[in-house]
């Protein structure tokens, strides 16, 4: 059509008109020049108008086909929801901002007995009649004020004559505007959670119980071993000191190695009894360390000499003296190994090394080795050696004697003082045991134990002390060691009469057994104080106890005891200790 109307314009430019006429032709001409332009902007605006339609058209059926898509998804996540709460093993609500239940899934109408309809739309009192903690719904309304999720919440629920223990979390649910519009709950059940930590606690419970009246056990069979055993060796040491023959001689060593081998046993029981209630305390102090090993050279060459064993302890001369550490468990390990190793060396010798293997400012580690050259280890002992109640055997029947303990309490203290303990060994040609400590270095000595000078020094005559004993056995013992020592012994058989006589008398020392009649050492301890407040004196106590239980000592000092001695106890125990007091 444009086409056209420019054709025409062209030919009517091309006309030969009259002078009348022709000053119309322009005039014609801008006309249809704008009727032209008039039909340009039409067909423009037409094909746009078709153009913008059929992007409507397409955007219409995108739209369309996204919205179906979107609903399926919809769809899709209503019914995983829908089966997520359904299936879930968990009680699922909503409430809105009143607290009435909005939404709530299958299992937590199941537990409540009711139907979904039921429970819409009202509050947890009018479906759980009885329903009575105040605090649960006192959280709710906290979550939905502050907007904080709430967790682990723990309560008991009695409904139907049921009682179930649940625990909820709580979240905020909020809309579009971030406005909080309800809460979310989820419950677990654990009842049967709750009803095994109850047994475990009465299970506990009935351990524990069990363990206390393990410990009274041992601590009753402790003290009543160690009296008689006192009796024992105590009776053992008079004869000693009296005129035997030659085959006395012999069947009293006999009676003394056989009684020390039972105190042995009962200490190796007691300690393994402590460290496994976890009763078992270090006590770390300054010592030297040259005298710890020269009091365990003491006791070990009389040992080895009666095998005819030569016994040496050879200390490198980098190794520091001056430590701080548990000197006494110290001792008991190396006394535990090389008692060992006299106990399975018929010929050769033992030999103690100690050196140095870290060495820093304020810190060193030492290494102890005992050697021997006695019977050996089978190879497949050794793994199983330091277990509790591992017992090596010496052929493919024959137990090697022995509890099986003494090398498992070495192993616990070594580990307790942050050590090491191992062996290595070539059956039947001899065993190394070693063992490795960390120590604080010092520069000031330990407690040294005062030079001891012979009783016929006469440091203690004229002084008089006051013994209570209500065993006739010990009574004899305690007087022949004190008298010995050339002190006055006056003696009482129960604590009432050992009170009466301090009250009538003067002494420079009272011993006191814990076990006796009437009153016993902690009551005439507590008494004989009560009375030195009126009149500004303190007399020295010592106590003299079978029992050797953890917390004895403390105790003892409680009561107003300065010291103790544990029977069995020997002369050089028992003069140790009233040394360490009167001098």
């Amino acid at each position: 059509m444009s086409l056209k109307i420019l054709s025409l314009i062209e030919d009517i430019g091309k006309l030969e008109t009259s002078e009348g006429e022709a000053g119309k032709i322009p005039v014609i001409l801008d006309e249809l020049k704008k009727i032209n332009s008039d039909f340009d902007k039409m067909t423009f605006k037409h094909e746009r108008s078709i153009k913008e339609k059929n992007i409507l058209a397409s955007l219409l059926t995108h739209t369309s086909i996204d919205l179906k898509r979107v609903s399926d998804s919809l769809k899709i996540r209503a019914e995983e929801l829908s089966t997520v709460l359904t299936t879930i093993p968990a009680y699922v609500y909503f409430k809105d901002t009143n607290l009435n239940y909005m939404m709530v899934n299958q299992p937590f109408a199941e537990m409540i007995g009711l139907s979904t309809n039921q429970i819409i739309g009202k509050q947890l009192q009018e479906i759980i009649p009885g329903y009575n903690n105040k605090d649960y719904l006192v959280t709710e309304k906290m979550v939905i004020n502050s907007g904080t999720a709430m967790y682990n919440i723990e309560e008991e629920v009695v409904h139907h004559d049921r009682k179930r223990w649940v625990n909820s979390n709580l979240a905020p649910i909020r809309n579009a505007v971030n406005e909080i519009i309800g809460l979310i709950g989820i419950s677990w059940d654990i009842t049967d959670r709750k009803l095994h930590e109850e047994e475990l606690r009465e299970a506990k419970d009935a351990a524990e119980a069990g363990t206390q009246a393990k410990n009274e056990f041992i601590a009753s069979v402790s003290h009543e071993f160690r009296t008689p055993m006192n009796g024992i060796l105590g009776l053992a040491d008079i004869m000693r000191n009296s005129p035997l023959n030659a085959d006395q001689d012999d069947l009293l060593k006999g009676i003394t190695a056989s009684a020390q081998n039972l105190l042995v046993l009962l200490n190796d029981v007691l300690d393994f009894s402590a460290i496994e209630a976890g009763k078992m305390e270090m006590d770390y102090q300054p010592f030297m360390l040259d005298r710890v090993m020269e009091d365990i050279s003491l006791v070990m060459k009389m040992k080895a000499a009666e095998k005819s064993l030569q016994f040496d302890i050879i200390i490198d001369e980098k190794v520091p003296n001056y430590l701080i550490g548990d000197s006494q468990r110290l001792r008991q390990i190396l006394i535990n190994l090389t008692n060992n190793s006299v106990k399975f060396t018929e010929t050769g010798q033992i030999n103690v090394f100690v050196k140095t293997v870290d060495n820093t400012e304020n810190k060193a580690t030492l290494r102890f080795e005992v050697t021997d050259t006695g019977i050996g280890i089978p190879p497949q002992a050794i793994n199983s050696l330091f277990q509790v109640f591992s017992r090596v055997k010496q052929d493919k029947t024959k137990l090697i004697a022995g509890t099986g303990l003494g090398l498992s309490i070495c192993k616990k203290l070594t580990d307790m003082m942050g050590g090491r303990i191992g062996v290595e060994s070539v059956y039947k040609k001899g065993s190394t045991f070693w063992f490795t400590l960390p120590f604080t270095l010092t520069t000031l000595p330990g407690k040294t134990t005062p030079k001891k000078e012979s009783p016929a020094e006469n440091r203690f005559a004229r002084k008089k002390v006051l013994v209570a004993e209500d065993n006739a056995i010990n009574q004899r013992i305690v007087s022949f060691h004190l008298k010995k020592m050339a002190f006055e012994v006056d003696l009482a058989s129960d604590g009432q009469e050992a009170y009466e006589k301090f009250c009538a008398g003067k002494y420079d020392l009272i011993i006191l057994d814990i076990q006796m009649p009437k009153m016993d050492g902690y009551q005439v301890a507590k008494a004989i104080r009560n009375k030195e407040r009126n009149i500004a004196n303190h007399s020295p106590i010592i106590a003299l106890t079978a029992n050797a239980m953890k917390g004895d000592r403390e105790l003892y000092l409680e009561a107003g005891m300065d010291g103790y001695v544990s029977k069995p106890f020997t002369y050089e125990t028992l003069e140790e200790a009233i040394s360490n007091l009167l001098i």
